[in-house]
């Protein structure tokens, strides 16, 4: 494997910055890209920074591919370079939901949401949380869903796990689209239901309102 920036690849503009990672578009081998790319932490350890940026890329990678496994859409991935701790991606073309439900028809908002909720399902019936379920990482491109950082995903099966998804989903929803939330959830359920089964969906959403009540989560603004 190769470092970006050299012959197989160029990242170019920046996308987003975070905590962790820098996200930017570039050219791979002619192929429009996205490349993650891990920095090093300066408060930690050399050794120690090294290695947890390589896990990290490492599990991101399998869990896109786990992802792909369990039914759900996810970037296509053409590069996995340790050495830089980089991951090279297919640049998802399309809208983010967060982007276009105002725009939505009530029906269309329901056959996107029900679509959501399954992909949803799909996750958690592989034993797959997302970590950040939220309508900005998920894409609209055609007429599929493309769910994308998969960062702090992890494999789980336990119903506290899943449950935190679909918390993170309805204060997203309720924060950030209010008027569009209650049909967008409800139709999300029957999703969310339909693929992981209703006994399991009865199960994480009992204990979405056990959390809930105890006001462990704060709102997403």
């Amino acid at each position: 494997m190769t470092s970006p920036g050299v012959a197989e690849g160029r990242p170019g503009v920046l996308l987003y910055r975070g905590a962790e990672a820098d996200v930017m578009r570039g050219d791979w081998q002619g192929l429009d890209a996205v490349y993650k790319i891990r920095k090093p932490l300066l408060y930690r350890l050399t050794v120690l920074d090294d290695a947890i940026r390589k896990q990290r890329t490492i599990h991101e990678a399998q869990m896109i591919h786990l992802a792909k496994e369990a039914g759900v859409s996810s970037p296509y991935l053409y590069d996995v370079d340790l050495p830089s701790s980089t991951l090279v991606m297919e640049y998802v073309k399309g809208d983010r939901l967060k982007d276009l439900i105002g725009s939505m028809s009530k029906r269309r908002a329901e056959l996107v949401f029900n679509e959501f909720g399954s992909s949803a399902g799909a996750l958690h019936k592989a034993g797959i949380m997302h970590g950040d379920m939220t309508t900005a990482n998920v894409i609209a491109r055609g007429g599929a869903l493309v769910f994308i950082d998969f960062g702090l995903s992890t494999r789980t099966s336990r119903v506290e796990d899943h449950a935190v998804d679909l918390r993170l989903i309805k204060e997203t929803m309720a924060g950030a689209h209010p008027d569009e939330a209650p049909a967008a959830l409800e139709a999300f359920n029957r999703g969310y239901a339909g693929v992981a089964g209703q006994a399991r969906a009865r199960a994480v959403l009992k204990q979405l309102q056990a959390i809930e009540r105890r006001g462990r989560y704060a709102r997403v603004a």
